[in-house]
């Protein structure tokens, strides 16, 4: 394990630490919008009961909230990206600042406090020497919470295309990559635990000492809260200083990044490296928003947030456009053309002749058994077959439910609902017969295991594999159509399918993948 996570920093060195560098930015960002925010909420709160009611309903509100929840809960109101992500840890953020904060006014002695004004000290006075360094250890511990619930939450935000850490945590559940997977959780861990270290150190300076009383230990108070802060500003900085050197291209041309956008599974991320590879070798400046889910890309797209994505052409005729089921290709492209054009400013550019469909896969040795090579061999088998369903399947109108219209009911011996990334597992160990799946995926290479079943009566409409890029972008840089165009003449279906299983089946990481296909093709 060691020796894999190892070669994968030796020769992923840079896009760790870019990794790392957007996560630290991200975070560092969150936890001083939220000091700046909660502090002054806090102290506000101590003074007036009628805000603390107020604050202290809401912030407990906000703490039910799941981390995921407050992201998607932010996707139709300000789309994916950086910015919603940041909005989402500072919400989960402000509470335990704003709750230890009040707490920490709220502990201080009264007397003291009328001892101060006994002595003449003035509110401003009374706030610097006596009631905040008095309440500053529970201030700092909200803030060291508030800390580690961001460093652990931005792992999310991979979800909707801020990158991070997350990004290889989330590779390496959906590749079985148990050193990206030790890599990323360790990673985000050993911030947590740097960041409690820090903050523990300084909380219990601070109650050993008691309240200030001589310049001495006065003086180093001070510095560690300097120490805190200086750290809390490195982070920060680190983040920007990495995030500036992973997005930086080896070209200058253009004067704004062309933004790749892609899905969150393999396929996608091979595209849309291969996009951006061609980019860059011809002079463009390419930023990379991977990741994104499946569900929110073309909102990214749509607010700008992205440039161009890979996409497919069913997809956008059933999912996005509504339209009615048609199986010719170029008639679902023509479809898909116009009206992304017509309703969304968006060109689709080339299609591929790279099919990723959906279709069924069966155990191979099961097939040959009963002879089933079409979905309507399955149909009249179906009470001799164990259905591995991935629970939308059954519900979707380009799924069970329209299946069973075109090729009639499928009586399965048993059917149950299982997470995607199992199916393959389930087949091979014998536990299911069938399962959806798509006519790309790496695992189908092995067709001594596995058989992709025919769908002899065209139920699925063709999902070919094109750009979709957005018109402005299109205006400003012309000659990127053709560039885009000739990666999409070399994609078949084969080609794809050979791509993926490079990276699902053998492990290898879908960048260097991307890299080796188009040093192939750049020149064709």
């Amino acid at each position: 394990m060691l020796e894999a996570i190892g070669s994968y920093l030796a020769e992923n060195g840079e896009s760790y630490w870019g990794y790392v560098g957007q996560h630290l930015l991200l975070s560092s960002q969150a936890l001083f919008l939220a000091i700046l925010i909660g502090l002054p909420l806090g102290y506000l709160s101590y003074k007036n009961q009628t805000i603390k009611q107020i604050a202290v309903l809401l912030t407990q509100g906000l703490r039910v909230i799941p981390s995921l929840g407050v992201l998607f809960i932010l996707i139709p109101l300000i789309g994916v990206g950086h910015f919603p992500a940041l909005i989402a840890l500072l919400i989960l953020a402000l509470p335990p600042i704003l709750l230890h904060t009040i707490v920490g006014f709220s502990e201080v002695s009264a007397s003291l406090i009328e001892t101060g004004l006994g002595m003449g000290m003035t509110k401003r006075q009374l706030l610097g020497k006596v009631t905040f360094p008095l309440a500053l250890p529970h201030v700092l511990n909200g803030i060291k919470l508030a800390l580690i619930e961001i460093i652990a939450s931005a792992t999310l935000a991979t979800y909707i295309g801020a990158g991070g850490l997350g990004t290889l945590i989330f590779t390496g559940l959906g590749l079985y990559r148990y050193d990206l997977l030790l890599l990323g959780g360790g990673s985000v861990a050993a911030l947590s635990f740097i960041s409690m270290l820090i903050f523990d150190g300084l909380i219990k300076h601070l109650s050993s000492q008691g309240r200030p009383s001589r310049e001495k230990e006065k003086m180093k108070k001070r510095k560690l809260i300097l120490g805190g802060a200086l750290a809390i500003i490195l982070m920060g900085l680190v983040g920007f200083i990495w995030t500036g050197l992973n997005s930086r291209s080896r070209f200058k041309t253009a004067d704004t990044a062309i933004r790749v956008g892609s899905k969150d599974f393999t396929e996608n991320l091979i595209v849309a490296e291969i996009y951006a590879l061609a980019l860059e070798n011809n002079g463009y400046h390419v930023e990379r928003k991977s990741n994104i889910s499946s569900s929110l890309v073309h909102n990214a797209i749509l607010n700008k947030e992205i440039d161009l994505y890979p996409e497919y052409t069913g997809t956008g005729l059933l999912s996005i456009l509504k339209e009615k089921m048609e199986t010719d290709p170029n008639k679902v492209y023509e479809i898909v053309k116009s009206g992304y054009e017509r309703e969304f400013n968006l060109t689709w550019l080339d299609y591929a002749a790279a099919n990723d469909s959906q279709g069924l896969v069966i155990r191979t040795q099961l097939a040959e058994k009963l002879g089933i090579e079409t979905i309507s061999d399955l149909q009249k088998h179906a009470n001799q077959v164990r259905f591995a369903s991935q629970g939308e399947f059954d519900q979707r109108e380009d799924g069970l439910p329209g299946l069973e219209k075109v090729y009639g009911t499928f009586d399965w011996k048993s059917t149950k609902v299982y997470d995607n990334s199992l199916k393959y597992s389930l087949l091979e160990n014998d536990e299911a017969d069938v399962t959806p799946a798509y006519t790309t995926e790496g695992q189908l290479v092995n067709r001594q295991q596995f058989t992709l079943l025919e769908d002899d009566k065209a139920f699925w409409p063709p999902y070919n594999l094109a750009p979709v890029v957005r018109n402005e972008i299109l205006e400003e840089n012309p000659e990127m159509a053709a560039l885009l165009n000739q990666v999409s003449k070399n994609l078949n279906t084969q080609t794809v399918t050979q791509l993926n299983a490079k990276v699902d089946v053998e492990g290898e990481d879908y960048r260097a993948v991307a890299e080796e296909y188009y040093e192939k093709i750049k020149d064709k």
